[in-house]
């Protein structure tokens, strides 16, 4: 029988004449929120990072002034006390004026806006992201993005924003790839969405112009399951540096890697910043914010090895992820919680309070 509480539900033709037992086959419980598979209490105390100073979110989206309470009151429980954040320009004023110097955010232009003049669009909110004090601008090239906006980095528009950032010294930021899953899936029209190598030859063409310049790779470079390329890419471009947002593809690929990727974190403490990719929503509430943060502070943190909460649509449901803490050592949390954000974007004038 299901728990007192749970919702029963009776559909109209269950009942057949010569079934054994029928309340068995109509008497069911509720299944688990896509957040929380296994039925975790989000609100139990967790100790809040060994950070000296703010935890840092360098990587998220605080979409709307209507979502900061859920929003605050997740990020509060799990300790995070500043953010660096995609809010679209309609939204930053009143954001900023609520949280002040515990939030900065990334220049981005309208989203899905593919007119005639969306790249004079972009260059107005640019400037008008300037203006509120934001020094980082996203360039957004995945796949998807690329065919849905008709553009790439070569294209003559994206190199007019490229030059107005950097003559303004903001820092360059890019979503380039994506999950190899979705290459064997969505993108297996190589003519219309190219390949993961082309993607990536774009993008070191434009480090390899801006040499000097910082750079950051959103989603640990977009090649999370290539602990090799991502080496090559730092080892080969001084001013990069990765971020390690994303949740669910975080804990799909780095628990599959958990040693390789345990090294490559420690190797390149002084170059990675962490990040939620936390996204913000009218219907998310606490518990799905939560348990975004949970799954990484599980995975950085601690040697935690246990099935996600979250449900991962890219895998069946009797494959799905296991997460395996990487237990990083105090002084790199430090780091990518912290210091390294708080270094990086303080070279640019940005500053926490």
């Amino acid at each position: 029988m299901p728990p007192i509480g749970a919702a029963l539900h009776f559909p109209a033709n269950a009942y057949h004449p010569g079934r054994m037992n029928v309340a068995t086959e109509i008497l069911k419980t509720p299944k688990p929120a896509e957040y929380n598979r296994v039925e975790l209490d989000f609100r139990t105390p967790m100790p809040h990072p060994k950070v000296r100073g703010m935890a840092i979110d360098y990587h998220s989206h605080l979409f709307a002034h209507r979502q900061m309470p859920a929003w605050q009151e997740a990020n509060r429980h799990f300790g995070i006390g500043a953010f660096v954040t995609m809010t679209p320009l309609e939204e930053a004023v009143r954001i900023k004026r609520s949280l002040g110097e515990r939030v900065q955010f990334i220049a981005v232009p309208k989203w899905g806006d593919a007119g005639p003049y969306w790249v004079d669009d972009w260059l107005r909110r640019l400037e008008a992201f300037y203006n509120l004090g934001s020094r980082i601008v996203k360039f957004h090239m995945a796949p998807l993005t690329m065919v849905m906006r008709n553009y790439s980095f070569e294209h003559a528009g994206v190199q007019r924003v490229i030059k107005e950032a950097v003559s303004r010294k903001m820092i360059l930021m890019s979503h380039v790839g994506d999950p190899d899953l979705w290459y064997q899936t969505r993108y297996t029209d190589t003519a219309k969405y190219g390949t993961r190598q082309q993607h990536y030859e774009q993008w070191e063409a434009q480090l390899a112009e801006h040499r000097d310049h910082p750079w950051v790779g959103a989603h640990l470079g977009g090649n999370p399951e290539n602990p090799g390329r991502l080496q090559q890419l730092l080892d080969t471009y001084p001013n990069l540096h990765l971020d390690l947002s994303a949740t669910r593809w975080m804990v799909r690929e780095v628990s599959i890697r958990r040693d390789a990727m345990r090294d490559f974190v420690i190797r390149n403490q002084d170059r990675l910043l962490w990040g939620s990719d936390q996204v913000s929503g009218d219907q998310r509430g606490f518990d799905f914010l939560a348990s975004r943060l949970w799954c990484h502070r599980k995975l950085w943190e601690t040697a935690y090895i246990g099935p996600s909460p979250i449900y991962d649509p890219e895998l069946p449901e009797d494959r799905q992820p296991v997460l395996r803490g990487l237990a990083m050592p105090d002084e790199v949390l430090q780091k990518i919680y912290h210091d390294n954000t708080v270094t990086l974007l303080g070279k640019y004038g940005v500053h926490f309070g």
